[in-house]
């Protein structure tokens, strides 16, 4: 257990003078004034002496910083952890964009490896791969040379266990369904994005799977009233949840 004493505190909706936590397994268990929050007698203690307590950020598309670029160099991933705190950040997915595999799997065992001795940091939570299975016509700006169809061979390896825990792919192209039911079998967040899909399109995929949606209105079509395409499926389907990013 972790005691953590004589902190103000932010939660979502207030503000505590001395207020403390108590951390079981690392999990929350208790928060409040220090009076109404018993320390155990078995617990680590730290004592804040003041010091501003508040959540965390989770970042879930950074593709890099401080002059680092992952897909360029997947081994940066820790440098750029290290500098993360400072600006609120705790956890994020080290994003990878369209790119060589080979690129993304350096980057899954750069992430599965784990922290380097003496690390103190934000934790990569795994890799958000952005690509290759994106469409031409909504590509960014991703490298059409990269660009190809989703396959299950391609994607055999890829788990939260492996390092991947969010892809972004486009649903309509051919081969997508079962790879997005492959991803989501396995426990990888598959989010619909960077594609022209219909609107029948962008459900089959929720149907195989895929719970998120990647920069809404962002290289997908219009929102139409007589074609709502991608982001009418993502704003309508309660099934999924969608992102700014």
């Amino acid at each position: 257990m972790l005691f953590i004493t004589n902190a103000t505190i932010y939660t979502p909706t207030q503000r505590i003078e001395r207020g403390a936590v108590l951390l079981d397994g690392g999990r929350i268990a208790a928060v409040g004034p220090v009076e109404h929050v018993p320390c155990p007698p078995d617990a680590q203690v730290i004592d804040a002496n003041g010091l501003l307590l508040t959540p965390g950020f989770i970042d879930l598309q950074f593709n890099g910083g401080f002059g680092q670029d992952f897909t360029a160099d997947p081994t940066t991933i820790w440098t750029v952890a290290a500098q993360l705190p400072q600006y609120g950040v705790t956890a994020f997915l080290p994003t990878i964009i369209t790119a060589p595999l080979e690129k993304s799997a350096l980057g899954r065992r750069v992430v599965a490896e784990g922290r380097p001795g003496g690390f103190r940091g934000a934790t990569p939570l795994g890799l958000h791969i952005e690509g290759p299975f994106l469409s031409p016509a909504k590509k960014g700006a991703h490298n059409p040379a990269y660009l190809r169809a989703p396959s299950l061979d391609a994607v055999r390896d890829w788990s939260p266990a492996g390092g991947v825990r969010l892809v972004t792919l486009a649903p309509e192209l051919p081969g997508a369904p079962p790879v997005i039911e492959a991803l989501s079998g396995r426990g990888v967040l598959v989010s619909a994005g960077h594609s022209m899909a219909t609107y029948e399109q962008a459900v089959a995929g929720f149907d195989a799977g895929a719970r998120y949606g990647t920069h809404l209105f962002n290289a997908m079509p219009s929102l139409l009233h007589r074609d709502p395409g991608l982001p009418g499926a993502l704003l309508t389907d309660e099934r999924v949840t969608v992102g700014l990013i």
